[in-house]
């Protein structure tokens, strides 16, 4: 009885002089991080910073294995085992949050691989599986990884949207690493489903919305995959985020190299790689910029935090492995 009493006067004490309860973390601000591009392969350091974070939710913005074959050929069974040797890999308190995810090519199965891949719906399942998504979720119903939820802080919602740019996205114009903008209006990246699908999202209430998308939306300086080689989509999306009226942040990954930008009052958040990195010969002889980056392009692991908290404030962070912060932008709702 005396063990019992004890025991109840000591959980007493931690309610009472916890700093704060799961429900104030919650109803106080969101904290999210976002990353891309991480080998199954390779070490993962990064999580040690990532853990500090205290996050609410993190969130994967594609290539998070590197499954795919050139061909095409036995690339379900490569994915397969990538997945298996990724999960080993996540630590448990990250499997505890149950991240949310968008793929990219790597995880999707093809190598800048669009709507043409042969595979797809054998991908999609395998993604659906390894992310436990729930099985009466419309991803397992429907063709497509794109999803949306929503977060409360106070009076305040946060919609989370992801974008699948892959399962519908038209063959690209050029030659890899030099893809060109095309003209003809009938490509597309979303596909004719999930565009009606988003613009009935952005019809929900909500106070601002956070957009991931694999590739970048808004860089236009590179020769990469990237919005911009569909222009009428990109203007499509932009001018959906307009009638919003109220703030939207985008987020991206896929460039092994990272960045903030901003157009007008919108901001992009681009967090790549977690543990890939481009070669350092590489990065000595290319230094990418672009009209629209603040800032300059980080090259070394890095990971992106937004902190929304219930006054209003937003907080976009680019953090290297350590914790260190590379680039940081704050705005009020």
């Amino acid at each position: 009885m005396k063990k019992f009493s004890l025991k109840i006067l000591y959980l007493t004490f931690l309610l009472i002089w916890s700093p704060l309860s799961l429900a104030e973390q919650y109803t106080s601000s969101l904290k999210i991080g976002f990353g891309s591009c991480i080998d199954e392969i390779k070490p993962q350091p990064i999580w040690h910073a990532v853990e500090k974070e205290n996050l609410n939710d993190f969130f994967f913005v594609g290539d998070n294995i590197y499954g795919d074959m050139d061909s095409g050929v036995l690339s379900i069974s490569n994915m397969a085992s990538a997945y298996a040797k990724q999960e080993e890999n996540f630590p448990h308190w990250l499997q505890n949050l149950k991240p949310l995810a968008i793929w990219d090519d790597h995880d999707y199965g093809l190598n800048d691989g669009g709507s043409e891949y042969s595979l797809k719906k054998e991908a999609q399942q395998l993604f659906l599986d390894f992310w436990k998504i729930d099985k009466q979720d419309d991803r397992y119903k429907r063709e497509g990884i794109y999803f949306s939820e929503t977060r409360e802080i106070k009076d305040k919602k946060i919609l989370l949207i992801g974008l699948d740019t892959r399962y519908f996205r038209s063959p690209l114009e050029g030659e890899k690493r030099n893809y060109q903008s095309t003209s003809d209006v009938s490509k597309t990246i979303l596909g004719q489903q999930q565009w009606e699908w988003l613009e009935r999202t952005f019809q929900n209430e909500a106070d601002i919305i956070i957009l991931a998308s694999s590739i970048q939306i808004l860089a236009t300086n590179h020769g990469f995959e990237k919005w911009s080689n569909f222009p009428h989509e990109k203007e499509r999306l932009l001018s959906l985020i307009k009638q919003f009226k109220k703030p939207v942040v985008l987020v991206s990954g896929d460039r092994h190299k990272a960045g903030i930008y901003k157009q007008d009052n919108l901001y992009e958040l681009t967090s790549s790689s977690l543990n890939k990195p481009l070669p350092r010969w590489l990065v000595a002889v290319w230094d990418e910029t672009d009209p629209l980056l603040l800032g300059k392009m980080h090259y070394d692991m890095n990971y992106g935090l937004i902190s929304i908290s219930s006054s209003g404030t937003i907080n976009i962070d680019l953090k290297d492995e350590k914790g260190n912060i590379l680039e940081a932008v704050e705005f009020d709702i």
